[in-house]
């Protein structure tokens, strides 16, 4: 039996989460839900987003702790700049955004838990 690396398990992992997204999209434009629907294409698009940053890291080094660090890096980067967004958004009181940066961030937290129960815990 062929052992999934922790990489290969991490890109399933997005592909699947965005094809559940996507289909849940997709029943919500049926439902003729618009609002959710663009809430979930945002949701699509950060996993999507995420794999591509992912692959990215594996151009930038060939040893994994650099490609780790280099993705988690980003994560950490990109997290805090939603946050600036949804304190600004707050600010304004903007509904709208305010939700939007929460889908964000809420999607951020999810990879980030999978990423580190893929890298941080020892068997």
């Amino acid at each position: 039996m062929m052992q999934i690396t922790k990489k290969e398990s991490f890109i399933t992992y997005l592909d699947e989460r965005t094809r559940a997204v996507q289909e849940n999209i997709n029943r919500l434009t049926k439902d003729q839900r618009k609002d959710e629907a663009d809430f979930e294409k945002i949701r699509a698009n950060i996993f999507q987003m995420f794999k591509t940053i992912f692959q990215a890291s594996a151009r930038i080094s060939t040893a994994e702790e650099d490609q780790i660090r280099f993705f988690d890096n980003r994560m950490t980067t990109i997290a805090e700049t939603w946050k600036a967004a949804l304190a600004k958004a707050t600010e304004h009181r903007d509904e709208r955004r305010i939700l939007q940066e929460q889908v964000k961030l809420e999607v951020v937290d999810e990879i980030r838990s999978f990423f580190d129960k893929t890298w941080r815990t020892t068997i």
